[in-house]
Parts: C-alpha cells; sequence; structure tokens
C-alpha cells in the first residue's frame, strides 16, 4: 500500500475511536470535505494541518503513515512507577461486584445552573471489561460553531462503581482544563429505566452543581447518531420527553433542599 493509503487506513481508524468525523472537524477546525479526502487517500494533509492531526491523536507523523498504526507508549521507568501506582490507587474501586447497570449508549440529562429553561444532553458510553466498567461522556459536540457552549466540547472518559445502591461516575475532562466530574444517580422506581441524582463538576470558577437524568438510548442507536443530541436545549423541547423532565424538576428540588441543609450547618 501507498503512503497515501497507509494515511487514509490509520485516520479512518483513529477516527472512529472518537466516534464521528464531524466531531474531529470541529475540534480541529479542519474543511468536513477535506478531511474526506484525507480519509479516503484522495489527497494528503499540508505540513501544518499534519502536525494538527496528529497532536490530536497523540501520534507521531511516522505512525499515522506506517503500514499497520501502533499508538506510541511511554515506556520510561517513570511512567511504569506513575501506572502502578495508579492502579494501586484504584484497585479498591474494582474489588467489589461490578456496579449493575448494562453496557450501552445512553443519555445523561443535566440542568443549566444559570439557565432553569435549558437543559443539557450528553451521549454516554457505558462498556464492561472484565470486572471494570468504564464510560465516556461527550458534551456540546452537536453545538453550532458560533454558540459560546460549542468552544466549551467535553470528552469525560473514567470509571462506573456502586456503593450502597448509587451508582457513581467519576471521570476526567480530556480536553481543555481537564477539570474532574462525578455524577451521583440510584434508580428511578418506574417501569422504565430511569436514574435520577446529581453532577458535581470541578471548572476554574468553582464547583458547579447540576440535576441529573440517565436513560438508555433507543435499541439500535450508534454513538454517531447519538453525538447530534449533544448540545443544550430548552426545557419545553419536544426532544425532552415527560418522564426525563419530571426526573429533572425532582432532582433540581432534591438538590436545592441540599444545598440549603448544607448552607445553614
Amino acid at each position: 500500500m501507498s503512503i497515501r493509503s497507509n494515511m487514509a487506513k490509520n485516520l479512518r481508524q483513529l477516527t472512529s475511536q472518537i466516534g464521528s468525523a464531524n466531531f474531529v472537524c470541529r475540534e480541529l477546525d479542519i474543511n468536513r470535505q477535506q478531511y474526506e479526502k484525507y480519509l479516503k487517500g484522495r489527497s494528503l494533509p499540508s505540513p501544518p494541518t499534519l502536525k494538527k492531526i496528529c497532536s490530536y491523536f497523540a501520534v507521531s507523523e511516522e505512525a499515522l503513515f506506517a503500514a499497520d498504526l501502533e499508538l506510541e507508549e511511554t515506556s520510561d521507568e517513570t511512567s511504569t512507577q506513575g501506572g502502578s501506582a495508579c492502579e494501586a490507587v484504584l484497585r479498591p474501586l474494582f474489588s467489589e461486584p461490578p456496579p449493575s447497570i448494562k453496557p450501552g449508549i445512553y443519555y445523561l440529562w443535566m440542568t443549566v445552573p444559570t439557565r432553569p429553561d435549558h437543559v443539557v444532553c450528553a451521549p454516554l458510553i457505558i462498556e464492561r471489561t472484565d470486572d471494570r466498567v468504564t464510560f465516556r461522556r461527550i458534551t456540546g459536540s452537536a453545538e453550532p460553531r458560533e454558540r459560546l457552549w460549542f468552544h466549551r466540547v467535553g470528552d469525560h472518559k473514567g470509571v462506573v462503581v456502586e456503593r450502597l445502591n448509587w451508582l457513581l461516575l467519576v471521570g476526567v475532562n480530556q480536553r481543555g482544563n481537564h477539570e474532574p466530574s462525578m455524577v451521583r444517580l440510584n434508580w428511578v422506581p418506574l417501569s422504565t429505566v430511569v436514574l435520577g441524582g446529581h453532577a458535581t463538576i470541578l471548572t476554574p470558577t468553582g464547583i458547579s452543581f447540576a440535576a441529573a437524568c440517565m436513560r438508555p438510548a433507543p435499541v439500535g442507536t450508534t454513538f454517531r447518531q447519538a453525538l447530534r443530541l449533544s448540545r443544550q436545549f430548552e426545557k419545553t423541547d419536544s426532544s425532552i420527553d415527560r418522564i426525563t423532565n419530571m426526573v429533572l424538576d425532582q432532582q433540581r428540588q432534591e438538590l436545592l433542599q441540599i444545598i440549603e441543609r448544607d448552607v445553614s450547618l
């Protein structure tokens, strides 16, 4: 295969890991039609664009043009020690039975603290590997470029644990300021699968709290399709069903009561 074909194959593989070529183009500020030419091997990126792509996917130029893509791994002693320390910290999280939630695609709806008439939808994938359950949550990827929310695209990755009938989604944003977040959910007693709770996100301006409701995506939904809902909605939008709005209202009231109680202590 030619280096152009190698690059196209490797770029398609890297893009599929992100989930959407449109999402990658928005983040890299690359024309979608031009990026499609790279994916099909019809043209090669210019040196500045190539550097941008390699930096985004954390691969070298040599790896991008190689016949078989091999992601670089750090093998120095410091990295090994850091990985061992990280494993030691995480090990207690997986010492108990895995959480009861099923793998799949979910929609996490959250209130906007500064805009009570709006909610945010964040597609979320839950995966199970052996005894570990992990998640990936994308926020803001479907926002129009001119909106402020577009510049706050988040890609949170982390672990899911279950304690005292509560699911805890603890992660770190892989973009921007790498802020940590935690979503605390439990099962709502309804005939459909619904989880309600609260989200805590540490931002540069302080801690932000939000009411949350998580529901499974319809059967057959792909991650690329789910990303189309990754944006802010007016609370009255027809895309938000009655149960989701009801759970968000209940969780918002609970959150206000918790904050009022803690402040009064």
